[in-house]
């Protein structure tokens, strides 16, 4: 995804979406009467929000389009177009996304040579991103080049390669020859594009999201803004099972928490519950703190199984390969994805065997004896309290034969489901679903069953939909150029998508190979999930 060289030079303060696009008013069957919203947005709408952030020239002069750059390739823009609908709002964003993690984050980056006058709201005081496992060993396990920007452009400022040069280390990240960089660091790459994009906006939490005849009036805990259109990013939750949601506290917690939890004490016994790559990290911090901890790690699958990254499987995270994908049936979708789950949630292998290591070299020299054991292909039934400590009752799955475990420490590496908000509920009640979920169309916009006065576009909400990538770095920049193409209603970023290496059958014609692949149905079975 690149740009076309005739960039966009308007004015940001008139810039409106192309008229094709669904973000002006239509028929307002279903949603509360335009009168009434238009009467409720005059009397208690602040124009942009001026009273919190920078008025409307303030923040669209960092979005506006530059001279065109001869070395950057833009779409050439259809000025008309861009004015045609004068009569809507000049004090309404084009977009406001809510959230600001890494996909948001992105957004903002791919967003600012564009036309589109966009701001980003985020509840906590600072850009974070899962600060309880920046674990000093944690290490990033997609290439750092899927950053914000760079697999959409390649020439943008925001790239993680940019960072590096701007703050002396590019050399030497070449020169450690190993691709991959640790999770703090790609954390402070976040934090560094946060810090000079002027579309962010921290601490104000988004209550209220209401449709209105022209758009959508979003309320914060300071103001009010509105929009034509908006995106959805606000991550992921804790994923607790039932039988220990009711017992959270200092020694019961999930894996999220890990760092901002008082380390296990020498003397105590902990079970690690999980067996992917969070679970895998904090066994090996409790083992580098002390020898003498005891440690039971649990999880359901068969093995502790390593993330599967060879080349050829990581063809199922491109643009082809999503596009394909998302065309197929939804049982088809189902199993295709619980078939390459491994591609995404194992252990890395260097992980694995830095673990292996250890162990051995404990048995070695005798401090590994009762110390540690790893129960595979179980699942916790029952948590109680028993005498301050924690009575785990376990179900093997392969016999149904019951155990259990006495602990004074339990750590939940059980992973991460979609955040589903109370706004976000009530913005999706009219949404057409499929087997439960909100179905969302090729650019990630919801599709509803009712006139809606704009898309919502939903970000880490349609991994059965379109594919694990949706959940993971691997397309985050691709992602983000399809809703920005979708916004202006034109193609801004090209698609320059590779050739896929495997095909399933012979392409008549380029366009057909182009459209990418989806792989058959792993035979590779995982016992379990966690």
């Amino acid at each position: 995804m690149l740009r076309d060289a005739q960039s966009v030079n308007t004015p940001a303060a008139t810039i409106l979406p192309h008229p094709t696009m669904r973000l002006f008013a239509v028929s307002t069957d279903g949603l509360q009467d335009a009168s009434i919203a238009d009467a409720q947005v005059n009397e208690h709408t602040h124009p942009v929000a001026t009273t919190q952030a920078a008025a409307p020239s303030q923040v669209t002069q960092r979005n506006k389009a530059t001279h065109p750059d001869p070395s950057r390739i833009y779409t050439s823009a259809n000025n008309q177009n861009l004015h045609e609908l004068k009569e809507a709002s000049a004090d309404m964003l084009d977009v406001i996304g809510i959230g600001i993690g890494p996909f948001n984050l992105s957004l903002a980056a791919l967003i600012e040579p564009t036309p589109l006058r966009a701001l980003f709201l985020e509840k906590r005081d600072a850009f974070f991103w899962h600060p309880g496992l920046a674990l000093p060993n944690s290490r990033l396990q997609v290439s750092p080049l899927k950053d914000c920007v760079t697999l959409v452009d390649p020439t943008s400022p925001y790239s993680f390669l940019n960072y590096l040069a701007l703050h002396g280390r590019l050399y030497s990240f070449v020169n450690k020859r190993n691709a991959s960089t640790s999770r703090q660091e790609f954390i402070e790459y976040y934090r560094w594009v946060a810090g000079r994009l002027n579309t962010l906006r921290f601490s104000e939490e988004v209550k209220d999201v209401v449709p209105f005849r022209h758009g959508y009036r979003i309320s914060t805990n300071t103001t009010t803004y509105l929009t034509r259109a908006v995106v959805v990013g606000v991550g992921v939750e804790p994923k607790i099972p039932a039988c220990a949601s009711s017992l959270l506290c200092d020694t019961v917690y999930h894996a999220a928490d890990y760092l901002e939890r008082q380390p296990p004490f020498a003397d105590e016994h902990v079970l690690v519950v999980g067996g992917g790559q969070s679970g895998a990290e904090i066994i090996e911090d409790i083992l580098t703190r002390s020898v003498s901890t005891q440690i039971t790690w649990a999880t359901s699958r068969s093995n502790l199984f390593a993330i599967d990254d060879n080349s050829f499987v990581n063809e199922a995270y491109t643009p082809a390969y999503s596009r394909r994908f998302h065309a197929l049936p939804l049982q088809q979708r189902r199993d295709i994805v619980e078939g390459e789950m491994l591609t995404s949630d194992g252990i890395s292998v260097d992980l694995c065997n830095r673990l292996y290591e250890m162990l051995y070299e404990r048995s070695v020299d005798g401090t590994l004896a009762d110390r540690f054991r790893v129960l595979s292909s179980v699942v916790v039934k029952h948590v109680t309290s028993h005498d301050k400590r924690w009575r785990v009752d376990l179900n093997e799955i392969a016999t149904q034969r019951n155990s259990c475990v006495l602990v004074d420490r339990i750590v939940l590496a059980t992973g991460f489901q979609p955040r589903t908000p109370p706004f976000l509920q009530a913005l999706l009640e009219g949404a057409c679903m499929e087997d439960g979920l909100p179905v969302l169309g090729p650019d990630y916009a919801v599709r509803f069953s009712r006139h809606m006065p704009g898309p919502i576009y939903l970000q880490n909400q349609s991994r059965v939909q379109h594919g694990l990538q949706s959940a993971n770095l691997s397309l985050v920049a691709y992602r983000n150029s399809l809703i920005i193409n979708s916004l202006l209603g034109r193609p801004f970023y090209l698609n320059t998508s590779d050739r896929q290496m495997i095909e399933v059958s012979i392409p008549s014609n380029t366009s057909e190979r182009d459209a990418g692949v989806v792989a058959m149905p792993s035979s590779r079975h995982v016992l379990g999930s966690i």
